[in-house]
């Protein structure tokens, strides 16, 4: 094979893997939503145009691999990069226009966190102390038990995290500390 066939054949599989991921939305929505239950508080949704542009520029950079002369490990290595990138941008598409405090679940930017997954909310433990300072009363943070990581909602006021933070804590108290 030669290494011209050799770009052409990764830029194909990158590109056939990209269309797979765009397609892939509606179903990643669908398993969003699935068992998310009601609404009960909208948060606000990211922007799309971020999202197209990485989308866009994932393509643009699987489509350059073969018109430039790289070593074929650069060209496996912009072919990954741009599919890390378009699979961040499907995973944010997938939760846009969803975004919210469900009653089984949270949705936010590329995050799909059930409530059964919530180990705890470390905000609560610490917000409210009087030693504690500078705490940012525009976020929420959430400690998963799958992941073991740390999320960050932010909210654009304190009034709205106030009203999600009573939301969460009425319809699922366990999570009080």
């Amino acid at each position: 094979m030669t290494p011209k066939m050799i770009s052409i054949l990764i830029s194909i599989i990158a590109g056939i893997s990209l269309v797979l991921m765009i397609a892939s939305i509606p179903f990643r929505t669908k398993k969003a939503l699935n068992n998310a239950g009601k609404m009960l508080l909208p948060l606000q949704n990211t922007v799309p145009i971020k999202m197209i542009g990485l989308l866009i520029l994932s393509a643009a950079i699987i489509a350059v691999i073969p018109i430039r002369n790289f070593a074929v490990h650069l060209q496996v290595i912009f072919a990954v990069v741009a599919l890390f990138a378009a699979n961040m941008a499907v995973q944010e598409a997938a939760g846009s226009g969803h975004a919210g405090i469900y009653e089984n679940t949270i949705i936010y930017s590329t995050y799909v966190i059930p409530f059964d997954d919530i180990m705890s909310l470390p905000t609560l433990a610490y917000e409210n102390d009087k030693d504690t300072v500078n705490v940012d009363r525009t976020s929420i943070e959430i400690m998963q038990k799958s992941k073991a990581a740390t999320v960050t909602i932010l909210f654009s006021t304190k009034e709205e995290r106030e009203n999600a933070m009573n939301i969460i804590l009425k319809t699922h108290p366990n999570l009080k500390v």
